[in-house]
């Protein structure tokens, strides 16, 4: 039975979808645009400052590194990663191994929506994996004109789905973008971190497994520097474990 009015919305990149093999184009496309003659070019160097830069900043990773090693010509090169991204999406988007069975147990007591910065062909990949009916609200950046970690997005989709941040929940991998906006909200929060294994991955060539080593490394993000209404109300490390961290959250206060 649906539970009146609690509503659990959804980031889809390392939720859903995997982010690791876009992330991986990216750091190519940069190594393949530095001079040859610079230091920055060695491999053991790129790799050392890429792993250094996802251990503190994430996703941001790719924004410090471009600039780190491309310096003014870096906003060029990012327009050309985005458009590149763009044209091979259908090939490296892939789904997370567990997800659906989850969401789809999860349907039945909860409301489902979506709150995510991604492509508008997110909504066509969800159609054909079936998924897309699951959820009674759906608000991508790229639709809305504003994105996460704005409060914006995350208001948007509470007023879609009538509903106050009191009865509504986020999940999803990152504390600057999922956690930290909407915990500021009133909304609970739960930390899904899945290991660089869960989620299904299986690069090819030495490129790809090389930047999948490093990921196998990273831990789950601290969140002991936050304020405590920042915090996640709870933690999952697969999907099969979601259902019970979102009972232990609703169980908080929010």
């Amino acid at each position: 039975m649906v539970q009146a009015e609690r509503t659990v919305f959804f980031d889809v990149g390392n939720v859903m979808i995997d982010d690791d093999p876009f992330l991986a184009e990216s750091f190519r496309l940069i190594y393949e645009a530095i001079p040859a003659h610079s230091l920055k070019a060695r491999p053991e160097r790129f790799w050392r400052d890429v792993e250094r830069l996802m251990r503190s900043h994430g996703h941001a990773a790719v924004e410090r590194v471009g600039s780190r090693c491309l310096g003014r010509n870096w906003p060029k090169l990012r327009k050309r990663i985005q458009s590149h991204l763009a044209d091979v999406w259908w090939n490296l988007v892939r789904m997370i191994p567990g997800a659906r069975a989850a969401l789809e147990a999860l349907r039945g007591s909860y409301r489902l929506g979506i709150i995510a910065n991604q492509p508008p062909q997110t909504l066509d990949f969800l159609e054909e994996q079936g998924l897309l009916p699951l959820f009674d609200v759906v608000m991508l950046d790229s639709q809305y004109g504003v994105g996460k970690p704005s409060a914006d997005l995350f208001r948007l989709a509470l007023q879609e789905a009538k509903v106050g941040p009191e009865s509504a929940m986020m999940v999803g991998d990152r504390l600057d973008n999922d956690i930290v906006p909407s915990r500021r909200l009133g909304m609970r929060a739960v930390l899904l971190w899945l290991d660089a294994g869960e989620k299904g991955w299986r690069p090819e060539g030495d490129w790809a497994r090389t930047f999948r080593k490093i990921l196998e490394r990273l831990p789950a993000p601290r969140w002991d520097s936050l304020p405590v209404k920042e915090r996640p109300s709870a933690i999952a490390r697969e999907w099969g474990g979601l259902p019970p961290a979102i009972e232990a959250a609703w169980d908080q206060g929010p």
